[in-house]
């Protein structure tokens, strides 16, 4: 369910020969009516936009077969005549010899220009991924799976961050959305999953490992990093109560999630398993019953996105409640439910959950990535992130 880059080679190169023959043919009828029509009426201009043409849809070496083959023709029709003029023979030659060249070099820098775009797009994946984690992710009682679309073009990743990990307490499970979309969140993000994944294996409740998570996020914000970001040219903010006003703005919602190894939470012989989820300011999560059930799973005491978590006057608390065996718990980012259609209208979620609720995990995933690129005609406004989480089943690989 993952985005992937497609990368250049085989598939690339076979998709570029309808255009070379296209251009060939092209240059082949220019050829045949220059022969057929009186030498007055010369049609060396019209040629050489093939070479042109094959530059910018070519691959360099076909632009180079393109380009010598109209400089030959071209020359030895109009160029080595005993009948021409000197001065036609000398133009024909010269000009033709300059479009050529034009075209190799416009074809050369194309193709290198391609094969830098490909190595940033290796670098950025590569750094993507080890960011966040392709899905699904399984632990020893839980298998997470879902998918994740950024809003901007040729990213993997955005302003929304998940993740699964499996610790001697139990599993954790997070997803969340920092304010803002596309690649500049990616700072904050990284400073709440970086944190996250630290105090899962060292924290046992997931009210600790919360207010871990915010310390992180303010770590962040106070570092020399992310004040360089706030003012790129190098130039001081009127005040450091400006850079503190950007600072709790950029806030994230999250979700954690969170089971018990040999404990209240741990996994009954029954398929029920007890789950505890803090929310800090996130979008509530869906259950999904085996009878095709769903409603939303309220907090108990829903909490202040991280990073305004001092605001508060108590600490986020956790609501605990024990999911029947086969249910299933979806959680999402606002741009999922935010999702706008043409004429304005927001995604209907719970709608589309009850209708698919009978379908597999991956069915459902696969239904909901469609039907949520056809409700926006392909323009995601905002990044967007879905998690279904449901009880692994023992023995699976």
């Amino acid at each position: 369910m993952q985005p992937h880059f497609r990368r250049g080679g085989p598939a690339t190169v076979s998709s570029r020969r309808l255009p070379f023959a296209l251009v060939l043919a092209y240059l082949t009828v220019v050829v045949i009516i220059d022969l057929i029509t009186p030498a007055n009426l010369r049609l060396n201009v019209f040629a050489a936009l093939a070479p042109l043409t094959a530059a910018m849809v070519c691959t360099f070496r076909q632009t180079v077969f393109i380009g010598v083959l109209d400089f030959c023709l071209m020359v030895a029709h109009h160029g080595i005549l005993a009948d021409a003029v000197p001065l036609n023979r000398v133009s024909s030659f010269v000009g033709n010899a300059l479009m050529v060249t034009a075209s190799i070099a416009v074809a050369r820098l194309r193709r290198d220009a391609e094969a830098l775009l490909e190595r940033v797009r290796a670098t950025g994946e590569a750094a993507q991924r080890a960011l966040l984690r392709p899905l699904p992710l399984r632990t020893g009682g839980v298998v997470v799976d879902g998918f994740y679309v950024s809003s901007q073009r040729e990213a993997l990743i955005g302003g929304d961050i998940y993740e699964v990990v499996d610790t001697p307490y139990g599993t954790r499970v997070l997803i969340g959305d920092v304010r803002g979309k596309g690649l500049g969140t990616l700072g904050a993000g990284a400073a709440v999953l970086t944190a996250f994944r630290e105090a899962a294996y060292h924290r046992r409740d997931l009210e600790s490992g919360v207010e871990a998570m915010e310390q992180g996020l303010h770590r962040y914000h106070r570092s020399r990093a992310y004040q360089s970001s706030a003012h790129p040219d190098g130039v001081p903010g009127s005040s450091p109560e400006s850079l503190v006003m950007r600072a709790s703005e950029e806030f994230v919602t999250a979700l954690v999630f969170g089971t018990e190894e040999g404990g209240p939470g741990a996994p009954g012989d029954d398929g029920k398993v007890p789950v505890v989820f803090v929310d800090c300011g996130h979008l509530a999560p869906f259950l999904i019953g085996p009878d095709g059930d769903v409603r939303e799973l309220e907090a108990a005491d829903p909490g202040l996105p991280l990073g305004l978590g001092d605001l508060a006057p108590a600490r986020r608390t956790g609501r605990r409640l024990t999911l029947p065996a086969e249910c299933r718990v979806l959680a999402c980012t606002d741009g999922v439910t935010e999702a706008r259609a043409p004429d304005g209208g927001f995604y209907p979620l719970a709608e589309r959950l009850g209708a698919w609720a009978g379908l597999s995990t991956p069915e459902l995933l696969e239904r909901l990535r469609a039907d949520l690129d056809a409700h926006t005609g392909g323009r995601l406004q905002d990044d967007a992130a879905v998690l279904v989480m449901e009880r692994a089943v023992v023995g699976a690989g």
